[in-house]
């Protein structure tokens, strides 16, 4: 077995040793260690992974994931992931291991599979997750790498909440699949490949897959702030009326967002740039290394 590993600028330098501990410790597994510089850019220094190797592997957060995948689609390399980042949502959302030693075994491991997985393609780039405007990119915007640092996924919530009370809704048109667009005065849009996040900006949402062939879009037209603690007390209590409260929508070619103010874009936990936004969906795009499930 040979992999290629890509490791992230962001990787704490503990987890780079333990990786290194953990290459000595398989001297019958050729690895070859990537690692981007701080200025590097991921995707381009993991093309070095379309030949030579059995796997290749991220290693970093959802971003470095997209990336690596970005640089592999369409070459026929499966992708492992070695979650160092502060979501780990792929990993968490295909139940892979969020343990390095054990991300590690799954690596390496001759029998296990390869699960293709769905993508976003956002100005030419692959993404995994998610992408959005207002509260769910607002928040991503204005969480600070510090606060990551020291308090993992909680640093979200104190921003989130932060920006859920400042919220305005903002007109904007949603196209889907091609067809007329319609217009929403709207707090949120979240388009997801995956449900994570979905399922907790948004509760009681359909199944979202990334293996399905759509995205899903969730739009939330809250007319004030006090809305919203209004919104998840329904979804306790009469979860049927919450549905009613936002929008949801499916697609299986595009989506796309039309912002008539500069709002600020996320895809995958990033900020990609302001304004409109674009989706297409890629079925199948990648193939992530996975357990043998029964």
């Amino acid at each position: 077995m040979k992999l290629k590993i890509v490791v992230s600028p962001t990787v704490h330098p503990l987890k780079r040793r333990r990786l290194h501990e953990l290459v000595s410790g398989h001297p019958d597994t050729e690895c070859d260690i990537i690692e981007v510089p701080g200025d590097g850019d991921i995707s381009e220094v993991a093309k070095a992974c379309r030949s030579g190797c059995d796997r290749a592997v991220a290693m970093g957060g959802d971003g470095t994931v997209a990336a690596v995948s970005q640089a592999l689609e369409g070459c026929g390399v499966p992708v492992a992931i070695f979650p160092a980042g502060t979501g780990n949502l792929v990993a968490r959302e295909l139940g892979l291991p969020l343990d390095l030693p054990e991300a590690f075994d799954l690596a390496v491991d001759p029998s296990a599979v390869v699960t293709r997985i769905d993508a976003m393609r956002i100005n030419g780039r692959l993404f995994l997750l998610n992408a959005g405007v207002g509260v769910n990119a607002d928040t991503i915007d204005e969480t600070s790498r510090l606060g990551k640092t020291l308090f993992g996924r909680t640093a979200y919530a104190g921003t989130a909440l932060w920006k859920i009370l400042e919220s305005r809704r903002v007109p904007l048109q949603i196209s889907v699949d091609g067809e007329s667009p319609v217009g929403f005065m709207a707090t949120d849009v979240l388009i997801s490949n995956c449900g994570g996040l979905a399922r907790v900006l948004h509760p009681n949402a359909p199944d979202i897959r990334p293996d399905d062939g759509r995205l899903d879009i969730c739009v939330a037209s809250m007319k004030s702030p006090l809305e919203y603690p209004w919104y998840y007390l329904k979804r306790w209590l009469f979860p049927e009326r919450a549905n009613r409260i936002v929008k949801r929508m499916s697609a299986q070619k595009s989506v796309l967002v039309r912002c008539r103010k500069p709002v600020v874009v996320q895809a995958d936990g990033d900020i990609i740039g302001r304004g409109s936004i674009q989706v297409e969906v890629v079925p199948k795009a990648i193939g992530i290394v996975d357990f043998v499930r029964t």
